[in-house]
């Protein structure tokens, strides 16, 4: 009797440190809830989106400035071809002296029609970002604040991203244009000042050559050169203004666009998974 008490008393122990079989789940785990909702998301995408708009309508002012800038470029190129035309002297001289890029610009005919080719590419760059900017304002202001649809923001954040920063930076490039043929005339312009001012023996020579005297040259020639030289100078500071604020102004855009898209991607995509 006392034998069949101690194996069973080691049965029972061993039996205790068998490790239990695992019962199988009968119920399967709730799917993870995301951190973010889709309301939230898109808050978040309108935040940005109304960033683009509060700089588009800041700087609305500048950017309709800007026709007015180029009128008075044109004229400024116009002014600048009649004083090389109605001047004798100068349109000689122009021919012999060595003027800044000459690789580039052979003449100061190609640089005129170069400057005012540009002039007319921004113009119509300008009348592009103008468009595209209105459009935008006019879709964000359709949205609604509270209750923001999901596929709306996503459209517009789109439409600026591909169109709205793509015409500002052709309106950018056009500008850069206008301030890289402009910078020649201010240089070719300079130039034909320091050789009106200049007295050695190499303009000398050149009067010589083309059959003018020191006398011919006329008061009326440094006046229109004079006042030609200040009016591209002051013109290209102010294009250089313009350049930077638009530059500021789309990279500015631009970080709030990309926000933008972000947020409202991901607002597309847990929309279709849940």
């Amino acid at each position: 009797m006392k034998h069949s008490f101690v194996i069973l008393a080691l049965a029972l122990f061993f039996a205790g440190c068998t490790p239990q079989a695992t019962l199988p789940q009968t119920q399967t785990e709730s799917p993870k809830t995301p951190s973010l909702t889709s309301a939230q998301l898109n808050s978040y995408s309108y935040d940005a989106l109304l960033h683009v708009a509060t700089l588009l309508k800041e700087n609305r002012k500048d950017i309709d400035a800007f026709d007015g800038f180029i009128s008075a470029m044109k004229v400024t190129v116009n002014n600048y071809s009649d004083m090389i035309k109605s001047s004798v002297y100068i349109s000689n001289i122009v021919r012999y002296i060595p003027l800044p890029y000459a690789g580039e610009v052979s003449n100061t005919t190609k640089l005129i029609s170069k400057t005012a080719l540009n002039l007319n590419g921004a113009a119509d760059a300008l009348d592009r970002y103008k468009k595209s900017s209105a459009l935008f304002l006019e879709k964000f202001e359709k949205i609604n604040a509270t209750h923001a649809n999901t596929a709306d923001l996503a459209a517009l954040a789109t439409f600026a991203d591909t169109q709205l920063l793509r015409d500002a930076h052709d309106l950018e490039i056009a500008l850069e244009k206008i301030s890289s043929s402009t910078s020649m005339m201010a240089a070719t312009t300079q130039a034909i000042s320091d050789a009106l001012e200049t007295t050695g023996d190499y303009l000398g020579n050149i009067k010589s050559f083309v059959g003018f005297n020191k006398e011919t040259t006329l008061p009326s020639d440094k006046t229109k050169l004079t006042e030609n030289k200040n009016s591209i100078n002051a013109k290209i500071t102010q294009l250089n203004q313009k350049i930077n604020v638009l530059e500021h102004s789309a990279q500015n855009s631009a970080r709030y666009i990309a926000k933008a898209r972000i947020y409202s991607d991901l607002s597309l995509e847990l929309t279709h998974q849940f």
